[in-house]
């Protein structure tokens, strides 16, 4: 629960008890603070790690273990009730309010983890979908937007909703399919202005934030012309205005288009003191669960490879809250591009035969993917063209597509779930690969180390040269997180030397 509860607890009882709070009442907010974090943490213990086997149960055995472990929540609220009633009487009520908004989206994600992880479809019983239908009247009260409890019941009842309007055949052509889906959703639930101004906001801002401001100028546009909320409105344009921006100053050209959609690769090229020579490629892939992620959040480091005298890009790949689709296409597109690349090496000046390839998280998956998916191509690719980099360069990536429950949505919509072993690293092993720098933390949540080091040894025994290293104490996100990022870097540079590249 990323202590969500003990978070929300301090804050509203702070709120609650005023600013200058007596010796009692500041120690009654430190008790009620430390019970509730010591039963988040029990929380986060007994459910994040078996999800799957929670969410594989049946609808009342499901509903009873929610319930079990909802309750040592309302038991905290019980102990404190009587005290905090002489202090402010809506502060027990609000904080039983948000309990019951963070379960009961659990429980509205029930038939979409269910199926994930059985691969049967179910529907919630009437009662108990009955039960979740009372919130709808809430959805138009403003003063519930403050409760992030209340928010992300919402957002997942929101998301359930969108995945079925994202069928119909208006959004067949849409380069940003969930994106269209969400705001043509707020106008169905949500009557009261400020209400609709918040949830178009939210969801806009999180697109330019996730998925970046490609075709998207329409929505901004109705946005900033219907919103009553200046402050959302100047926040939307803002951020719209920067992304857009950002891709001045760069070659864009298009590598492939499929289904209708154009895919892009930005090209970042060196300035004319390195004309006389081929020049290496850096070839970026952004991470985002293959659901989210954006060429944007590459160009800072493609400029900074290209001052140095490469030509860096940076691949915009289909991803699933864009374009629908799965880790197949994305794999199909990163395929693509290295050959684009090669097929256009003489127009920029590039080596064909020094193609680097980095990718964070998915997008190391990416990486890998253009090196031993063999069988999974475009069948608009020329086959003769290798896909397959020079070096590989990989931060927490992922390897093994049937041990990680949170990759089980990609095998949803699969006849044999075993074709997804087509695209994992680890059901791909082979001699004869360039040489690859692999990066994994012994405390990555997202995708589990031992996958990492079992990827990496049982291709170093195959003859490959495997240059793995283990950050001790390493989240996911090594590649920004400020305790180990310069240790990456480092890693990247003293590999790059090693091969000829720096």
């Amino acid at each position: 629960m990323n202590y969500l509860f003990a978070l929300l607890c301090f804050l509203s009882a702070l709120t609650c008890l005023g600013q200058q709070p007596t010796p009692a009442a500041d120690s009654l907010r430190r008790h009620y603070t430390q019970d509730m974090k010591a039963v988040s943490q029990v929380f986060e213990q007994q459910f994040y790690p078996n999800r799957p086997a929670i969410y594989a149960l049946s609808e009342g055995p499901f509903l009873a273990k929610i319930d079990s472990l909802k309750q040592p929540f309302l038991s905290i609220l019980q102990k404190y009730s009587s005290p905090f009633q002489a202090l402010n009487a809506a502060f027990i009520p609000t904080e039983q309010r948000d309990i019951g908004y963070f379960f009961d989206a659990i429980i509205l994600n029930y038939p979409y983890f269910h199926e994930n992880h059985t691969h049967k479809k179910v529907r919630l019983s009437a009662a108990t979908q009955a039960r979740l239908d009372q919130h709808l009247k809430e959805f138009n009260n403003p003063a519930l937007l403050t409760s992030q409890d209340f928010r992300g019941y919402v957002q997942a009842f929101l998301r359930h909703q969108s995945s079925e309007e994202v069928k119909k055949p208006i959004y067949k052509k849409s380069d940003n399919k969930r994106l269209d889906a969400y705001l043509a959703l707020v106008p169905t639930y949500f009557t009261n202005q400020a209400c609709r101004d918040y949830w178009q906001y939210h969801y806009l801002r999180a697109h330019l934030e996730d998925w970046g401001s490609k075709n998207i100028g329409p929505a901004i546009k109705s946005f900033v012309a219907t919103s009553q909320n200046a402050t959302h409105t100047r926040t939307i344009d803002s951020l719209y205005t920067e992304s857009a921006n950002s891709y001045q100053g760069h070659v864009i050209k298009t590598y492939k288009t499929v289904d209708g959609h154009a895919l892009d690769l930005h090209l970042f090229l060196p300035d004319s003191t390195y004309k006389n020579a081929k020049r290496p490629v850096m070839v970026f892939f952004s991470g985002g669960s293959w659901t989210q992620g954006t060429p944007e959040w590459n160009f800072y480091n493609a400029a900074a490879y290209a001052r140095k005298g490469w030509v860096a890009v940076a691949v915009e790949y289909r991803i699933a809250d864009r374009h629908e689709t799965t880790p197949f296409e994305a794999v199909k597109d990163a395929k693509s591009a290295i050959r684009w690349l090669r097929m256009h090496a003489a127009a920029y000046n590039l080596d064909p035969n020094r193609i680097v390839a980095s990718g964070n998280s998915a997008g190391g998956h990416l990486v890998l993917g253009a090196a031993l998916a063999e069988n999974i191509n475009e069948r608009t690719d020329d086959l003769r063209i290798s896909s397959v980099p020079n070096l590989l360069l990989v931060n927490a990536g992922v390897y093994n597509m049937q041990a990680d429950g949170s990759t089980s949505w990609i095998s949803k919509g699969l006849k044999d779930k075993n074709d997804v072993q087509k695209i994992s690293p680890q059901h791909l092993l082979k001699k004869g690969l360039p040489p690859m720098l692999l990066l994994h933390g012994t405390h990555d949540q997202s995708v589990e180390y031992q996958t990492a080091k079992m990827f990496a040894q049982a291709m170093q025994q195959l003859g490959n040269d495997v240059e793995f290293h283990t950050l001790q104490g390493a989240p996911h996100a090594i590649w920004w997180d400020r305790r180990f990022s310069g240790k990456v870097a480092t890693l990247r540079t003293e590999f790059l030397k090693k091969h000829g590249y720096e």
